[in-house]
């Protein structure tokens, strides 16, 4: 009888540290949430979904990518010879082919593709040289299927073509700005294009529909705060207030 209390003592020992081992497990869902804030961080799928990893970018301008394991985090690839640091980096199948691309744009003016599945270069920015980027988003801004590259770089914005690379378009004013996105936040069909200090362009017609006089804010986002199917500017500023802005009635909400 002793014997048996034993058995059953050593396999409820076990089964409670298996259980704790596995609630300790690395979750691709939390540490998603957890990095929301950070556009430099991202959470991204390896080995055809069956396995995910942890890619950020450091104060140094290197890049790294972390496998999730069950014994922790394995270093799967590195890029540390920017020469800048990075302003931003997005992950994405960038042709609509299937193949996800790793896009990396510099702080010294430099865009650079990656293959996502043998970490090899395939694109660099060559003819287009851009002495520095002050912000950038990748977006569909137009009729055709596949992605723009939306680049202020030197005060000027640059759309370029996501597969064939061409320039698109070229603002011949000068914008200012350190953060930009492209979402709709009016109420007409095609998106816009943001600027932290207080600027709405349009991506289709390419004229200033909104100049405030204020900057939104020192980090963007666009969310339907009030509920009515527009998406409002939400701006965070360095003292971590807030700006609320309604586009579409250009009045600041809160």
């Amino acid at each position: 009888m002793n014997k048996w209390k034993v058995i059953i003592a050593v396999f409820s020992v076990c089964l409670f540290a298996a259980t704790a081992a596995e609630s300790q497990k690395l979750d691709p869902f939390s540490i998603k949430q957890l990095f929301e804030p950070f556009p430099n961080v991202q959470v991204v799928p390896l080995d055809n979904g069956d396995a995910w990893g942890l890619m950020y970018a450091d104060v140094y301008g290197k890049i790294y990518l972390k496998r999730a394991t069950d014994k922790g985090w394995k270093r799967e690839w590195e890029l540390t010879s920017l020469g800048a640091k990075i302003r931003r980096f997005f992950v994405l199948d960038l042709d609509g082919n299937g193949v996800v691309e790793i896009i990396v744009a510099t702080a010294g003016g430099k865009i650079l593709i990656y293959d996502m599945q043998n970490y090899s270069n395939v694109w660099e920015n060559v003819e287009m040289d851009f002495k520095e980027i002050a912000a950038m988003e990748i977006a569909n801004v137009d009729d055709d299927p596949q992605y723009e590259f939306i680049v202020l770089a030197e005060n000027t914005i640059t759309i370029i073509d996501g597969i064939n690379k061409n320039q698109q378009w070229t603002s011949s004013r000068e914008f200012k700005a350190d953060e930009m996105l492209v979402d709709n936040v009016d109420d007409d069909e095609q998106k816009e294009i943001v600027l932290n200090t207080g600027i709405v362009i349009d991506s289709k017609f390419y004229n200033v529909e909104l100049e405030w006089q204020k900057a939104f804010g020192e980090r963007i986002i666009a969310y339907d705060i009030n509920n009515d199917g527009i998406k409002d500017i939400i701006g965070e500023f360095s003292d971590y207030s807030i700006r609320v802005f309604d586009v579409k009635a250009r009045r600041e909400v809160w």
